[in-house]
């Protein structure tokens, strides 16, 4: 049995060399916490990676924590903020724009749409082609 979950069984772990050895390493030991054993109680809930500690290291994040940690950092404009915000105004005004032209652009369809309906009456049936018979010659 599972000392860490009453009533499961033991989990399975492959064999790692003569008994007392120590088990290999396999690069886990960088992510996996040294106080907690690994919980083994079936199919994972909702959260389908388990816990954050247990989840395996995304590479290009490593990479860039590696980075972050590394040397020295490149120096920052001091307008930096300012042309980030300004930037950022920019693109919220144009994606304004965009959607009040869009909107303009659809009320103008329907607009032109209900006109044309309410002249042209699709409706109804069109108008018959042949001429009534002619009498009286």
């Amino acid at each position: 049995m599972n000392p860490t979950v009453p009533g499961t069984p033991e989990p399975h772990r492959p064999a790692s060399g003569p008994p007392g050895a120590d088990p290999p390493d396999w690069g886990l030991a960088e992510w996996e916490p040294a106080d907690r054993e690994p919980d083994f109680r079936g199919p994972p809930g909702p959260d389908l990676w388990g816990p954050p500690e247990w989840r395996l290291p995304d590479r290009t994040e490593t990479e860039a924590r590696r980075t972050l940690r590394a040397g020295p950092h490149p120096p920052v404009p001091p307008d930096l903020a300012a042309r980030a915000a300004a930037r950022g105004r920019r693109l919220r005004d144009r994606r304004r724009v965009l959607h009040r032209t869009g909107t303009l652009l659809a009320l103008l369809a329907l607009t032109t749409l209900l006109i044309w309906a309410a002249v042209e009456q699709p409706w109804r049936p069109p108008p018959a082609r042949t001429t009534p018979p002619v009498e009286g010659w």
